[in-house]
């Protein structure tokens, strides 16, 4: 759709099994050279031996040899006049005068398909290793997951020109373009495993900066179940309006920029304010960049590699010792947030970009948020979505600039904000909006908010900062 931007990218999780199903099917066949012109000959009018041999050209003994495959075959006869003629077995072989003859075999095949468990869509033959993390889980009727061979056995019956077109089936089932396989019956549906069929969302504004309808997904035969189970899980998630915090948030950084976007009663943005603020940045000496959606999606970690690319490049050819510099990502208490496959790939490549076979670089630590120091459950959750980077990750106690702030930031070089405001009035979803800045000034007091919050407590013994969390829970 024209003229829309992407404020946020969530993957949903589909429930969807994988079978093994074993079928039999008919094909039609034509015949070898002889047989066919004997038997399209003879249909358009019986006739005697020595006719089918002067047509053809044949010997006594050759015309012998096929008359008499052919009547052995059962497919001639010899009528009351002497004359050779169709049986009602090769009749069947011709729908019109003079065509063809085509023969139906009945073949036996078997396929390895995964089936979504909401509209019985099928999904193909690769074996997927998805696992059931970094997305929103979508629930279906539990019907559908215990009676799901008998559902798949119809939907197989259903779609199975459609399955063998997208060339889902064995070759050898479409080797000839004449073949036009049907299903004959199918024999048995063995269920092998069950996994989650990502679904990736863009969830979307207008140029007026109102949300837009969610776009269908190609894989399923129809969207409208699907879209409707997200939207409950969406009521089931969503949040009062955070505007008041939000706001608060950036008066203690200083940032009168992102307010700006804002509308006067804080239930939306302004994507013309924010084109122009994005044109004035472009043209400011100022090392500010605004954006809209989560940083870690395509487009914002793009303009992330234009402030660390760099970095990387010079701390790589110097001699120096930089590899003690701290460079902390604080997540946000947000529901929506981490929700992506995306996430993963940037989590790992912060990580694997930090070392060189000759040095460390930096030293990257992502914290997670936690309700308390012996959020056990949580931090058991974050270890499972974030493995097999856990051993790097830490928990903190969340309550950062009131919880919907997220902060990547590395020392004495750029600071990263994302405000994540809850607008449910005009969104369905939180909206990430903020901004990366290399202002020194900008880095540093942001660095000594976070440090500050890192380092305190909020009533409790012990700090915000947990720890690892691949040692919460150990000496239970």
């Amino acid at each position: 759709m024209e003229n829309t931007k992407t404020y946020h990218e969530i993957d949903f999780l589909l429930p969807s099994q994988r079978f093994n199903i074993n079928f039999s099917y008919i094909t039609q066949k034509g015949l070898p050279f002889v047989r066919e012109f004997v038997l399209r000959l003879i249909q358009l009018a019986p006739m005697s031996m020595s006719q089918v041999a002067t047509f053809f050209g044949f010997s006594r003994k050759e015309v012998q040899e096929a008359i008499d495959d052919l009547v052995e075959r059962g497919e001639l006869t010899l009528s009351e006049n002497g004359r050779l003629a169709l049986t009602e077995k090769s009749s069947g072989y011709f729908t019109e005068l003079g065509e063809a003859p085509r023969l139906s075999l009945l073949r036996d095949s078997s396929a390895y398909l995964s089936f979504d468990l909401a509209t019985f869509s099928c999904l193909g033959k690769e074996n997927s290793s998805e696992k059931w993390k970094a997305g929103i889980s979508i629930k279906v009727e539990d019907e559908n997951a215990s009676c799901s061979e008998t559902r798949v056995e119809k939907h197989f019956q259903r779609q199975f020109h459609e399955i063998l077109q997208k060339g889902f089936l064995s070759k050898s089932l479409t080797l000839e373009e004449k073949d036009s396989p049907n299903v004959y019956t199918v024999n048995s549906v063995s269920k092998i495993k069950q996994m989650p069929l990502r679904l990736p969302v863009q969830f979307k504004v207008d140029e007026e900066g109102r949300s837009v309808e969610r776009e269908d997904f190609e894989q399923l035969k129809s969207s409208d179940y699907v879209h409707g189970q997200i939207s409950l899980e969406l009521d089931r998630l969503a949040r009062p309006s955070n505007f008041g915090e939000i706001v608060r948030a950036m008066a203690d950084i200083g940032d009168g920029e992102t307010l700006k976007l804002f509308d006067s009663k804080g239930s939306s943005v302004s994507m013309q304010f924010f084109e122009d603020l994005v044109k004035l940045e472009s043209n400011s000496q100022k090392k500010r960049k605004t954006f809209i959606g989560p940083i870690y999606s395509t487009a914002n970690w793009e303009l992330l590699q234009k402030y660390l690319a760099p970095l990387i490049k010079a701390r790589r050819e110097s001699k120096a010792d930089v590899g003690k510099t701290p460079f902390l990502w604080l997540a946000p208490s947000d529901p929506y947030w981490g929700k992506s496959s995306n996430l993963q790939v940037r989590v790992s490549e912060i990580l694997s970009m930090a070392t060189t076979k000759e040095k460390r670089l930096y030293t990257p630590t992502l914290y997670l948020p936690l309700s308390g120091a012996d959020d056990k459950k949580t931090a058991r959750q974050w270890k499972w979505e974030f493995d097999p980077n856990s051993d790097d990750v830490h928990g903190v106690i969340e309550g950062f600039l009131g919880g919907s702030v997220e902060v990547m930031h590395f020392q004495g070089e750029f600071v990263v904000v994302v405000y994540h405001a809850s607008l449910p009035d005009s969104y369905p979803v939180s909206l990430p909006i903020g901004f990366v800045s290399a202002e020194k000034d900008v880095v540093s007091s942001v660095g000594r908010l976070v440090t500050t919050y890192l380092q305190g407590s909020s009533g409790f013994e012990h700090s915000n900062d947990c720890g690892l969390l691949s040692r919460m829970g150990r000496n239970e």
